[in-house]
């Protein structure tokens, strides 16, 4: 008889995951894993009358094959004809940009949000509808936002990183709702085994997730692999250096081994990072392991899953 595929939590973010994503979705085998995407809902915000989310949104259009990967966001090909009116009618450039198609998903969202549904079941409505096999799911139904405490006064994460390019100086960070959040369904049958976290901002796109009250619990007794979003100094993308910063956590793979000590047992980080951060990470009584992490073509993709695969 056919072995039941083993169940993965994937722990995702925003753009610095999907080319993750991609690659485990191309090269692991369907009769062995089932990943569960687990969905950053902290960057979520109202804009133009519709619920946008774009963690969600990312994740969805990666499997649904019609991710903008240049940008790493966005539909591919999308046309600009809302945004081209809506600047028009208000006589200024909008801050926000949002495609047509990717415009249409988040007005449906929000159809279905005021008809009674949740976000995991709306969610699972719109994967539904582009083809999508696998399970996406928001980290929670309930609303948790990120805000930047900033030397211009506090903000939603969207404010901060897209509307002033993250310029303003950032001295902390704070999870609204955090504490009265629930995780969805999803997330929680997605902790019995193995779990994955993929790259991405710890502070604004993991953190939101796994700080939701019960879930570091559960990572305690879960087989935690996490691939670093550094490469050597330098994160893959966005802000998480001032964010660290901010945290007062180190700007590197260590720093984020810290952040996440404890539950995190395995820690991939790349082949560049030397060994006196190797060493710091197994200080933590984390298991350490360089290899290349840097997706540049499908043969970094493959060799990155045979990777996690053999840990998992």
């Amino acid at each position: 008889m056919p072995s039941t595929p083993r169940t993965i939590g994937v722990i995702s973010g925003g753009s610095g995951s999907s080319k993750f994503i991609s690659a485990i979705e191309s090269y692991s085998p369907k009769d062995q894993i089932e990943p569960i995407y687990i969905a950053n809902v902290g960057d979520n915000f109202w804009r133009f009358g519709v619920y946008i989310c774009p963690d969600i949104d990312i994740i969805t259009f990666t499997l649904a094959g019609i991710l903008n990967s240049s940008r790493g966001w966005g539909v591919l090909n999308d046309s600009r004809n809302f945004l081209s009116m809506y600047s028009r009618l208000r006589k200024e450039p909008e801050w926000f940009s949002l495609g047509d198609a990717d415009l249409a998903v988040s007005v449906y969202r929000t159809e279905m949000l005021r008809a009674g549904l949740t976000l995991e079941e709306t969610t699972e409505r719109i994967s539904s509808s582009l083809g999508i096999s696998r399970r996406i799911a928001p980290a929670t139904n309930d609303d948790v936002e990120t805000q930047i405490l900033t030397s211009e006064g506090k903000m939603h994460l969207q404010d901060f990183w897209v509307r002033l390019r993250g310029e303003p100086e950032a001295t902390g960070i704070e999870y609204l709702g955090i504490e009265a959040a629930k995780p969805a369904y999803s997330f929680l049958s997605s902790l019995s085994g193995s779990v994955l976290i993929l790259p991405a901002n710890p502070l604004s796109s993991i953190m939101p997730t796994i700080s939701i009250p019960g879930i570091t619990d559960k990572l305690r007794n879960s087989k935690v692999v996490a691939i670093s979003p550094f490469l050597g100094g330098a994160a893959f993308s966005g802000p998480a250096p001032k964010f660290m910063r901010a945290q007062g956590l180190e700007c590197s793979s260590y720093g984020v081994a810290k952040l996440y000590s404890d539950f995190l047992k395995i820690f991939l980080v790349d082949s560049s990072e030397d060994s006196s951060t190797t060493n710091k990470i197994k200080d933590l009584g984390i298991e350490c392991i360089r290899t290349n992490i840097k997706i540049e073509n499908e043969f970094d993709k493959e060799a990155v899953v045979k990777e996690i695969l053999r840990l998992i």
